[in-house]
């Protein structure tokens, strides 16, 4: 049967029954991120992809109208499958997807489609101009492998520094509270300004955890010398099945510590305990920070690289 796609029909709690069964889902396919972009002036919209009676995707697009008239659409890591697609089958979805934003409806649609870079030719015919910008490369760690096998699948120095850390009497505070989040934020602030870098927004963060489903969708993971003192800090994102590293935050005596090797290690028992079966480690950029992509690939999960960005309009 052809499929048949529907707008907005989804209320959260069915969203989020399918979001769960799509599995490895991103975060920025989660209801919580859409209604967090809301505050930004984005208007959520929800897709669901049918097949006769089987759903087989969704979708979260959101969409910006400029000047009163025109309209923006961005789709980030979507579609979310719930069935294995054909080629076909993903063109038809974003052909589907895409004709509410057309030129002569004065709308555009800029996607970064849920493909891996090898299967490129998933967008064959669909009239998407590429863009230059660096597509997105991250890794997942399986968590229903068990801790055991991921702690020996660890690179040796990495896996090293995690003892060490450990050895030095590191301890793990693991919280939700508004108090917590705000200690983290407060530091990921200060160090954006002295570092001159951009991360994801703390406003955004911060809506994130109003509109979260469970109150510890986000967790904030923070690292304690023996003598008490705050040493580190890391801040993870439910959502479905999976979780991702959104922040962290390391002082100098973290560093010296190795806070982020246990900070990290910590996430991956608790993420278990709650049981979520995915961990995105939330990207590696070789060019921009490739201290931070060498460190990441020390967990040795599971790596990939999305297709890119393309316009339609």
């Amino acid at each position: 049967m052809a499929l048949e796609l529907v707008w907005d029909e989804l209320n959260r709690p069915q969203w989020e029954t399918l979001f769960t069964a799509a599995g490895p889902s991103s975060l920025l396919q989660s209801w919580a991120w859409g209604e967090a972009k809301a505050q930004e002036g984005w208007r959520p919209r929800r897709a669901l992809l049918r097949d006769g009676d089987q759903a087989v995707a969704i979708a979260q697009i959101l969409e910006k109208r400029i000047g009163g008239l025109g309209r923006v659409a961005r789709l980030n890591r979507g579609p979310l499958w719930l069935v294995s697609p054909t080629d076909a089958q993903v063109r038809t979805a974003l052909r589907l997807i895409g004709r509410d934003w057309r030129w002569w409806r004065l709308g555009a649609l800029f996607l970064a489609p849920e493909i891996a870079a090898d299967h490129a030719e998933m967008l064959d015919g669909l009239s998407l101009r590429k863009r230059n910008a660096p597509a997105w490369c991250s890794a997942w760690l399986d968590l229903a492998v068990g801790s055991e096998p991921l702690r020996k699948a660890l690179d040796g120095k990495w896996r090293n520094m995690l003892n060490g850390a450990q050895k030095a009497g590191l301890t793990a505070e693991i919280g939700s509270d508004p108090q917590m989040l705000e200690w983290l934020l407060s530091r990921y602030e200060e160090l954006m300004q002295n570092k001159a870098f951009t991360g994801t927004p703390p406003t955004l963060i911060r809506q994130l955890a109003k509109h979260g489903r469970q109150a510890d969708d986000l967790l904030v993971l923070r690292a304690h010398a023996p003598d008490g003192e705050a040493v580190g800090g890391i801040l993870v994102a439910r959502h479905g099945a999976a979780a991702t590293y959104l922040v962290g935050w390391n002082g100098d005596a973290g560093r010296k510590l190795k806070a982020n090797n246990f900070l990290l290690w910590q996430a991956v028992l608790a993420l278990g305990e709650r049981n979520v079966r995915w961990f995105d480690l939330g990207g590696i950029d070789d060019v921009l920070t490739p201290g931070i992509a060498a460190f990441k690939r020390g967990m040795k999960g599971r790596e990939y690289r999305l297709v890119g960005e393309f316009l339609r309009f």
